[in-house]
């Protein structure tokens, strides 16, 4: 009897498990180094994500930029995308009985920029979508499935899309955009600071809504936002890290939520218990949505199995950085626009001159500067798939040069050491599958992880 009681069995050992009898040992072949190997290399277009839905399907979900949701199942791409966005993109707005036009946009930094599936996915259908609308604005959309295991939404599921959440952005560039269900089934959005250069307008340290800059030249009221319906003040939600009950309700008129997609009506979405900046929170000043702040472009994050969460902050001039959240300790400020990686940025007004706030800075666990040719980090994942090599270990990489860095959390994380696998410029994202192996996004390329396997392992310990 081989192994057949064992999830996975070690490439080289066969062994009996009834008492009694023998293990042979094969003899083993030179162990296969760690390496990304090309799985998907053709098909695609801009590709920037890659999912599971948890249904146990095994499928992976790929984002392209343009608009569109592609569907790989048992390795092969299918030709039909599960939905796709474009232009004449039509929604419901809470409150409302029919879906209006709210158009889309790609290109830049702009387009199809997060898929999430519900954690009961399975059973309810439900998806979420982050997009860049037709005025270049961030919403979140909802999605119900009537038949979750198809590969192809019906008339009638793309007829079920509902707005969750609008975001105002100042400039086209730092959406951010990334949603990841967290492992205490909340919904996470990361948003940049609104763009330009600098943080203008101070969106990422800005809590409480009502000190927000909306006026001059550089950080103008947006009348069209206003006028659809939308709150003014959803530009403080800008460089932060939002957290969300995607099963709850909020009815008009109570909370301070800033996302609120027209502030006439109910919000489809509730704030957690314990949430940071609501009004008994630790930064109660803030947008009940806030859960963390000064970020400038969190492009890519993720959580590992112990629930701690991994950002990659984009920086400005010449830093990246990597921040790391113990599980459950939101309302953390990483020092944005005032800190770039952990050396000083901006030294003035507001802000970066108050003691009271300086003093709340969490140092990045990682950093690397522009010398060798880098200029935007994409955050990844912790690995816990099973390549012996890098199990534990934490990938990021650089957009410009397409460096891959692996380093083990720790106290402190360990030295950042080269993977091998620069590729030049376009290395947008990571991706990972539902049993925890790793993908690399690179040009219209999709790469897989490889090595050495052993047993089947689940966790980093």
């Amino acid at each position: 009897m081989v192994c057949s009681a064992i999830r996975r069995c070690a490439s080289v050992v066969w062994c009996a498990l009834i008492s009694g009898l023998a293990c042979s040992v094969a003899l083993a072949q030179p162990a296969q180094p760690a390496q990304f190997e090309s799985w998907i290399s053709s098909g695609l277009s801009s590709p920037i994500g890659l999912t599971h839905a948890g249904d146990g399907s095994g499928r992976q979900f790929i984002i392209q930029q343009s608009g569109a949701v592609r569907v790989v199942r048992n390795g092969v791409l299918q030709g039909t995308p599960l939905l796709t966005v474009g232009t004449g993109f039509s929604c419901t707005y809470p409150g409302d009985v029919s879906a209006t036009s709210v158009g889309f946009v790609s290109g830049g930094e702009q387009g199809l920029l997060g898929l999430a599936f519900h954690p009961q996915f399975e059973s309810n259908g439900r998806l979420f979508l982050s997009i860049s609308d037709s005025a270049g604005d961030t919403m979140m959309v909802r999605f119900a499935m009537s038949n979750p295991a198809a590969d192809v939404m019906s008339a009638g599921d793309l007829q079920s899309c509902t707005v969750i959440l609008r975001a105002d952005q100042d400039f086209t560039n730092h959406n951010g955009g990334n949603i990841v269900f967290g492992p205490d089934g909340y919904l996470y959005l990361g948003l940049g600071d609104g763009g330009s250069g600098g943080d203008p307008c101070s969106r990422a340290q800005t809590l409480d809504p009502s000190t927000l800059v909306n006026t001059g030249s550089s950080c103008p009221a947006d009348a069209t936002y206003s006028n659809n319906g939308g709150d003014p003040q959803s530009r403080a939600l800008l460089g932060k890290m939002l957290r969300l009950d995607a099963d709850g309700t909020t009815a008009a008129g109570s909370g301070l939520l800033c996302g609120r997609p027209r502030m006439a009506h109910s919000a489809e979405y509730a704030i957690p218990p314990s949430q940071p900046g609501a009004a008994t929170g630790s930064i109660s000043s803030a947008c009940d949505e806030v859960w963390a702040y000064g970020l400038r472009n969190p492009w890519r994050f993720s959580f590992d199995v112990a629930g701690n969460m991994i950002i990659g902050d984009v920086g400005q001039n010449q830093i990246e950085e990597i921040d790391f959240e113990p599980a459950n300790t939101g309302g953390r400020n990483y020092g944005w626009r005032c800190r770039e990686g952990a050396s000083t940025f901006n030294s003035g007004t507001p802000y970066c001159n108050d003691p009271l706030v300086t003093a709340t800075f969490i140092e990045p666990v990682l950093t690397y500067t522009h010398g060798g040719g880098g200029c935007s980090v994409t955050g990844g994942f912790r690995y816990r798939g099973e390549v012996l090599a890098t199990r534990g270990k934490y990938f990021f990489g650089d957009y410009c040069t397409g460096e891959v860095w692996t380093s083990t959390p720790g106290t402190p994380w360990s030295t950042a050491i080269d993977f091998g696998a620069a590729l030049g410029f376009g290395l947008t994202s990571f991706g990972e599958d539902e049993v925890g192996e790793l993908y690399m996004l690179h040009g219209s390329t999709i790469y897989r992880l490889n090595g050495a396997r052993g047993l089947f392992y689940d966790g980093f310990e």
